[in-house]
This record gives structure tokens, sequence and C-alpha cells, in this order.
């Protein structure tokens, strides 16, 4: 599918897409950009404030957010459809089905159809091993928040924030929150629409084109029928 935009360059595309990347469940470090990228770890930090910048984001991941909302970058290019698939668990088959409904009528109309808050509905949360505030920070995460903007959403102090982050990280084994936050989906303590409202999954979501959503239908269809998902698909 074509990109929506052109506002970043390139190797700013490129930056954004190997820092939303995850190597066995561990977000790229900006050593580890640099290193794939072969410039300094230096240019890497410059361009990732350059992009801050440009799309009025506070941090890497809040503008990896911002750029996929945006279509800059496509979900394609950071995760495989059998990863994607995994993260869109807790929507279904089905529900993707509908999206795909949706993102054709995107590409015949040129934009995307109104209310369709009601849908687009999740399948039931599974038990969790996470609070309620635990998971309640990890949304805000998810969403791009620092731990200063979630504590004034959440009505608590900073060191509250920091307090449930380690707490989540310890029970998930995560190191870092961007890391915390794709385990926490995986194993459905959060899902996507806690971190999308429903029009912004279709809208990130019609970046991979509506085949490549059926596709993640067709590999949900295989996982309810035990059978695994192929995750380099």
């Amino acid at each position: 599918m074509k990109r929506r935009s052109t506002t970043l360059t390139r190797e700013e595309r490129d930056v954004l897409v190997l820092g939303g990347m995850h190597l066995n469940d561990k977000q790229l470090s900006n050593t580890e950009i640099a290193q794939n990228l072969g410039v300094s770890v230096s240019r890497v930090k410059t361009i990732v404030r350059q992009v801050c910048v440009r799309l009025k984001a506070h941090n890497r991941n809040e503008a990896i957010r911002f750029a996929l909302q945006r279509g800059e970058i496509s979900l394609d290019e950071i995760f495989s459809l059998g990863e994607l698939a995994e993260q869109c668990s807790s929507l279904g088959p089905d529900m993707l089905r509908r999206i795909a409904h949706l993102v054709r009528q995107w590409l015949e109309d040129g934009h995307l159809p109104e209310n369709d808050e009601q849908i687009i509905c999740p399948i039931g949360r599974e038990d969790t091993m996470l609070t309620k505030a635990e998971r309640d920070v990890l949304i805000l995460v998810g969403c791009g928040l620092t731990n200063r903007e979630i504590a004034d959403r959440l009505y608590v102090s900073v060191s509250t924030v920091r307090t449930f982050l380690c707490r989540a990280c310890a029970k998930l084994g995560a190191v870092r929150r961007a890391d915390a936050v794709l385990l926490a989906m995986k194993r459905k303590e959060i899902i996507v629409l806690d971190i999308f409202t429903p029009n912004e999954l279709i809208d990130v979501l019609a970046t991979l084109g509506a085949e490549s959503v059926e596709q993640i239908a067709q590999l949900l269809d295989q996982k309810l029928g035990q059978e695994p998902i192929p995750t380099g698909t």
C-alpha cells in the first residue's frame, strides 16, 4: 500500500522502523540501530530528536506510534504477519475480516467510514498476572506517555508510576518499558484496543492493505484450530 504522507526522510523512517523492532522480545537500542544503519549512535539520537520535533512527539516510542497512525511507516515493516496475528488475537478473525472490508472501502472512497467505534469489539480478556494499576501504567506507556504524563493522568506520583512499572517488568521478565508492553500484549495482559481507539486501529491496519489484514485473520483461524502461528510469515 502507498504511504499516505512523506513528512519524514528515508533515514528518519529507517530509524523509526528499527526502533519499533524487537529481537528476542527486546526493543532495539540506539546502539543496535546505529549498527544496523552503519552510522554513529549520536547520529541516531539526532535523528530521533528531529523526528520527535517533526511529529510533535515526546519520545521515540510516541514518534513510532504517530508515524504508524500517519502512514509514514507500516506495521509490516516492524512486525511479521505472524507477530501481528499474536498482537491482534484479542480482536478475533471475524473482526479482522470486517476491518479488511473497511480498508477496501478506504481505498475506494479515499477515507475511512466514520462512526465505526461500535463495530470493533475485543473478545473476552483472559485472567491476568498484572494488577489493574500495573496494567493501566503499561497501557499508557504503550500510548507513548512519559512517566510524568502517566503520573498526571492517573493522579499518582512519578515514583508510584516507577514502582508499578518495575513490578510489571519483573512479572513479565522485561528490562525496558517498551519490552514490557510487547510482552504484556503477547500474554493478553493488555490488548491492542487498550492502546489504539477502534478508528486509530483501522487507520494503522489500513497501511497493510486489505489482503494482509485478511492473511492475519487466516493466521488467527489457524491459532483457534490449535495450529501454531508461523511468526516468520
